[in-house]
């Protein structure tokens, strides 16, 4: 028989899917976890603001913000405890570009939202009350690789 959930598991935060990832240029690795449901609602907040303004692409500096915010609500330690409040995540940005887009991309797979060419697609995302049309995506950052040989 499998475990019967209470109310403590589901009120703990610890239900949440947790990967160690290699962090990529690094002899290291990360432990990354899925972004709770509030965490997602955050971002599509912030994604909707960015809609909201016309936008169809994300600059660069939209593009360092999303990756911190990301890396904020999914970089955390073995336990799954989180490593950064959104405030201490502004100043991940004196980090490499390829590997804060590296890591954001990674943490928003685990949270099952897909970064493609016409921008975030997710069932997660997709299905969340008033998500916007599809065609109206803002393209977010999909490979850091694509963008560091542009600078």
């Amino acid at each position: 028989m499998s475990r019967i959930l209470g109310k403590d598991d589901l009120l703990s935060g610890d239900l949440l899917k947790r990967e160690l990832v290699t962090v990529p240029g690094f002899d290291a690795s990360i432990w990354l976890r899925e972004m709770s449901g509030e965490h997602v609602i955050e971002f599509k907040k912030y994604i909707d603001e960015l809609k909201a303004d016309g936008a169809s692409d994300t600059t660069l500096e939209q593009d360092v913000e999303i990756m911190t915010m990301v890396i904020s609500f999914s970089a955390c330690d073995e336990n799954g405890v989180l490593l950064f409040t959104q405030e201490d995540a502004k100043s991940l940005a004196r980090n490499n570009l390829n590997l804060l887009m590296d890591l954001g991309n990674r943490a928003l797979e685990i949270s099952g939202v897909q970064v493609g060419a016409k921008g975030m697609s997710s069932e997660v995302a997709d299905n969340l009350p008033n998500a916007p049309a599809k065609s109206s995506s803002v393209n977010l950052p999909r490979s850091s690789r694509k963008r560091g040989r542009k600078s």
